[in-house]
């Protein structure tokens, strides 16, 4: 009996010890693989890494107009960015304005393009101080959304013509027609496209502002659209509800009216109808 005890007991410890021999190798490979794997994973980001350390982004180093500011409104002057790129890539530039015709928000002026040079032709409307800005790319770098270096100056517009008893008398705009390409009464759905023409005697810039009155405005005229050089104005009248409009547009030239005013204007009333519900 003792003798079948101890030929169990060393069955039993043999299989212990493959086991455990089996657990280790086991463990060893798995350990060995994930090491290759994280060490693959370290050379790839290393390399990553390095390849996108090898191109410098551009850097823009100045920006300089033709003339000396400030300007009398209605000059015209040329802006020049230059910017140094460490591999010599193709440049991208795009310049932007902040000033008090673009409401003191940023607005670009310019596409991207590979011209460094931009002819600002000013007017009344951007009488006072204005900050010019150029922004440059590789497309290496940041997308057509972004850039990769900026760099910016102010320039004052002065206004010497006008109201306040300038160097020249200056005339208002006036308003020569306000037509639609559909002609009223039409159905809510409708798209209708206004277009007004106006003319200035000084060859001023005209901007343009479509404002409506009716039903859905709760009888107040309300702007349609902001002040603009587009003359052309597209309503959808399904956004509207059916009745009787009156449509007017605005025209100023910077030199007499302010923006919640307008040196001309002329109205013409639209009739939006319903469609029958047939049951």
């Amino acid at each position: 009996m003792i003798g079948l005890k101890e030929g169990n007991c060393g069955r039993i410890l043999f299989v212990c010890i493959f086991l455990i021999v089996m657990l280790i190798c086991s463990s060893q490979a798995i350990t060995t693989k994930d090491l290759l794997t994280a060490g693959n994973a370290k050379n790839s980001g290393a390399m990553a890494s390095i390849a996108g350390s090898m191109n410098q982004p551009p850097i823009a180093k100045s920006l300089t107009p033709d003339v000396e500011g400030p300007l009398t409104a209605g000059s015209s002057v040329t802006w020049t960015g230059f910017a140094y790129d460490p591999e010599g890539d193709k440049l991208l530039y795009q310049f932007w304005i902040n000033g008090p015709m673009t409401g003191n928000a940023w607005k670009p002026m310019t596409n991207w393009d590979v011209n460094n040079s931009w002819n600002w032709t000013t007017s009344p409307l951007d009488t006072g101080t204005n900050i010019i800005e150029v922004r440059v790319r590789d497309e290496r770098h940041e997308g057509p959304w972004g850039h990769d270096s900026h760099i910016s100056a102010e320039y004052g517009i002065i206004n010497l013509a006008g109201a306040g008893g300038g160097s020249r008398l200056n005339l208002k705009p006036t308003i020569l027609s306000v037509k639609s390409d559909r002609k009223s009464p039409q159905y809510r759905g409708t798209k209708v496209t206004w277009t007004a023409k106006a003319s200035d005697p000084d060859k001023d810039t005209i901007l343009f502002q479509f404002v409506l009155k009716g039903p859905s405005t709760e009888e107040q005229w309300l702007p349609m659209t902001n002040w603009t050089t587009s003359n052309v104005w597209t309503w959808d009248t399904g956004t509207f509800r059916a009745g009787a409009y009156m449509i007017d547009v605005w025209v100023r030239d910077g030199y007499h009216a302010d923006m919640e005013y307008s040196d001309a204007s002329m109205m013409t009333p639209f009739v939006v109808m319903q469609k029958a519900i047939i049951l």
